[in-house]
């Protein structure tokens, strides 16, 4: 599944910070890396710098995984190309058969060149292929298990479900646990002053959903966990995204996988909504998986 990872550098200390976690990755998978930049069409000078740059960041990245158990087979490549960013890279995925692009975005207190909504953000909404984006740098002291969890959200749509092959592939080769979560919206309609509260919006409605949430999500867990698979479910109550936030933080997520479509399609979970609020904010890793069209 994680065969060909490609990494966008741009020169920048903001654009490695991936680094760590690619080198870890295609160690456990025993994946090719592919390290690309983008010059502008003509200049010579600048695919020369560029090509240095590749081959000094190759040289570091041959020494960080010698010092780890490398499944044989990963493999270094580099490649210089011409024209605007976003779409070289997105045509170079697209003719190289890339299995996963790993790049840097921004957390909660930074930006950088390849920030969400500039290079970043243009590939992440037109390619196909699954993007893991990195917000903050790896921590040092965890450098030899950068994945321990990975947190699913699910909304109980079968597009919502895409990210779930990519989590449990990163959770077997990486050994990671994995967190089905379910975020459970307020009921609103209901507006009786001096009116009894109708079950489904009272304490014996909020138990009911969920327990329907948790059964749901342990009927997803329980074939992960006849694999061995280390699992658990949550379900919370509240806004979408700040619930997923909340809980990646105070639950030390690694990585928040989620589908970019969820509810036929074009609802809450569309890029653009719950999944673009939770790539703006906080510094878990995000894993976006396309969801087929349904």
């Amino acid at each position: 599944m994680y065969e060909r990872i490609l990494v966008p550098l741009d020169g920048s200390q903001t654009a490695e910070i991936v680094l760590p976690y690619a080198e870890d990755i295609a160690a456990k998978f025993g994946a090719k890396i592919v390290l690309v930049s983008v010059s502008e069409p003509g200049a010579a000078d600048s695919v020369h710098l560029y090509s240095l740059y590749l081959e000094h960041v190759k040289e570091q990245i041959q020494r960080q995984l010698k010092g780890r158990k490398t499944k044989r087979g990963a493999k270094l490549h580099s490649a210089i190309l011409q024209g605007k960013p976003a779409d070289e890279i997105l045509q170079y995925v697209a003719d190289n058969n890339i299995n996963l692009i790993v790049m840097a975005s921004h957390g909660s207190s930074s930006r950088g060149p390849w920030f969400l909504g500039n290079i970043a953000g243009k590939v992440l909404r037109a390619t196909k292929s699954p993007v893991l984006l990195i917000r903050t740098p790896a921590n040092k002291a965890a450098a030899k298990k950068l994945v321990r969890k990975i947190l699913v959200p699910l909304d109980g749509s079968e597009p919502g479900k895409a990210a779930i092959p990519y989590a449990e592939e990163m959770s077997r080769v990486l050994g990671a646990s994995l967190v089905f979560f379910q975020v459970l919206e307020p009921i609103t309609g209901w507006a009786g002053a001096g009116t009894s509260v109708p079950s489904q919006y009272g304490l014996e409605g909020k138990t009911k959903r969920k327990n329907l949430a948790l059964d749901y999500l342990n009927d997803i867990a329980k074939p992960f966990k006849e694999r061995g698979l280390k699992t658990s479910t949550a379900v919370a109550f509240g806004s979408p995204a700040d619930q997923i936030l909340d809980y990646a933080k105070a639950k030390s997520i690694d990585i928040i996988a989620m589908s970019t479509h969820g509810r036929s399609g074009i609802g809450r979970w569309v890029f653009g909504s719950v999944t673009d609020k939770v790539l703006h904010a906080g510094d878990a890793a995000v894993l976006v998986v396309r969801a087929a069209k349904t």
